[in-house]
Formats: structure tokens, C-alpha cells, sequence
């Protein structure tokens, strides 16, 4: 979303007008996107890949909000995708929030929580926080907890406390 909706941004800045009058002309605020396919890089790094039913850029905020997300982040084994039926965040900063039911899939493990947050992190790799509480599914267990820390680079997911663990299904 970045990417996309940046090179958006000032691709839509105004131009030279040379055969107009001098003065200003308004400009819409807002830039509405349908059926978004993006591409987040940093340097030569792949860091996020997805699309959104819609996405709207307020131009003279850099705020974006994206509805019917999915996100793709690359990780060490597999990709980390993130869904959610709406997000926000200011482009500038690259800070995003989603909310509306949240799920988190990797490598078989399955987290859902109502809200989360995403920020380039202190190793600028990103973190994806959320204080309310999350439900996660690994194989036959679930285990619930309130808030969670999560490293998609590195697939490491810590839950805050307390937490409980279920079994739903035989052991082996």
C-alpha cells in the first residue's frame, strides 16, 4: 500500500501549467483506489505484497485507509498473510492499523484478534502489536491470551498474559 499509493500521490501532483492562469487551483483532497494490487519494497527488500478492494489517500495527510485487505509478508520459511476487513495509517510514517477481525496465517498457525497495529520496528524488519484479546490455533491446541507481540520476519509470536491452552482433538 505504500508504494502504490505514494507513486499515486505524486504522480498526481500538479504539473506545470504553463498555458494557465497563475493562481491556485483546488485540488481533491482524496485519491480513491479500487481493486489495489500493491508492492512494498525497502532498498532491494521485499517487505509486504497484497491487494485491497479499495483504497483511499487523503493527499494532504498522506493517510491512507484500505478496505478488504490482504497482506503477504515474506518471513524466514513461509509467508506471514495478514486479512482484514479495514485498515489505516499514515504513509509517511508507515504506521498502519486494522481492525474488524484480524487473522494472522503462518506456517500453520492461525491468530485472530479484533485489532492490530504494524510498525517499521527499531531493526526497521517490523512489528505487528495488538493489545486486545487473540485467539491462536496451532494444530490441535488453541491457546487464548490478551495482547501480543509479533515478528513476521522471524514468525515469532508472543502472547501476553494470562493464557489459557484447549485441546480440541486427540492426542498422539
Amino acid at each position: 500500500m505504500v508504494a502504490v499509493a505514494g507513486a499515486l500521490a505524486l504522480a498526481l501532483l500538479p504539473a506545470c501549467r504553463s498555458s494557465q492562469k497563475l493562481g491556485s487551483t483546488p485540488v481533491a483532497p482524496e485519491l480513491k483506489l479500487e481493486r489495489v494490487r500493491f508492492r512494498v519494497w525497502r532498498g532491494d527488500a521485499l517487505r509486504a505484497r497484497g491487494e485491497a478492494r479499495q483504497v483511499s489517500v487523503r493527499r494532504d495527510t498522506s493517510h491512507a485507509t484500505a478496505l478488504d485487505l490482504r497482506a503477504e509478508l515474506p518471513a524466514r520459511d513461509e509467508p506471514v498473510v495478514i486479512t482484514a476487513p479495514t485498515a489505516q495509517g499514515d504513509l509517511s510514517a508507515q504506521i498502519f492499523s486494522a481492525q474488524g477481525g484480524v487473522v494472522v496465517t503462518h506456517a500453520g498457525e492461525r491468530a485472530v484478534t479484533d485489532r492490530a497495529r504494524y510498525e517499521p520496528g527499531p531493526s526497521g524488519k517490523g512489528l505487528v502489536t495488538g493489545q486486545d484479546p487473540v485467539v491462536v490455533e496451532r494444530g490441535n491446541l488453541v491457546l487464548h491470551g490478551v495482547g501480543f507481540t509479533f515478528e513476521p520476519q522471524l514468525g515469532d509470536l508472543q502472547l501476553g498474559g494470562p493464557v489459557t491452552t484447549e485441546s480440541t482433538g486427540a492426542h498422539r
